[in-house]
Order: structure tokens, then sequence, then C-alpha cells
């Protein structure tokens, strides 16, 4: 179960940074609307990107010391 959690949250991560990346392209991949307070209060494709690209390491990272955990526990 402690590795699906932390799969859980490494796919997550790579689907905000794919649907991230892909919204940004449809809109030309514009820096317009970027802050909150002249884009409605909406969050910018760029946003979902940089979230996406921030969850990675520390899903991975947590992976690893499962990993390693294992390896020394046998």
């Amino acid at each position: 179960m402690k590795y699906f959690t932390r799969f859980l949250l490494l796919t997550i991560a790579f689907a905000l940074t794919t649907s991230g990346l892909l919204f940004w392209y449809l809109r030309d991949f514009s820096f317009h609307g970027l802050m909150f307070f002249d884009n409605g209060y909406l969050p910018h494709p760029l946003h979902v990107l940089v979230l996406g690209l921030a969850m990675i390491p520390p899903a991975l990272w947590e992976i690893f010391l499962l990993e390693n955990q294992v390896s020394h526990d046998h």
C-alpha cells in the first residue's frame, strides 16, 4: 500500500505536468493571465505545469527510500 500511494502521487504529478503543458500550448504559450489578479483569479496552465514538476522529485525520492528500506531488510 505504501508503494501505491507513492506511485499514485507520481502519476498525478505527470498528469498535471502533461495537462499544464498541453493547455499552455493551446494558449499559444502565452504568459497573459499568469498573475491571478489579471486572470479572474483562475490558475494559468503554467501554474499547473510547475505544480506537476514540483511534485515529481519528492514522489521519486519517497519511492527510492522505500526501495532502500526493502533492500536493507532482506
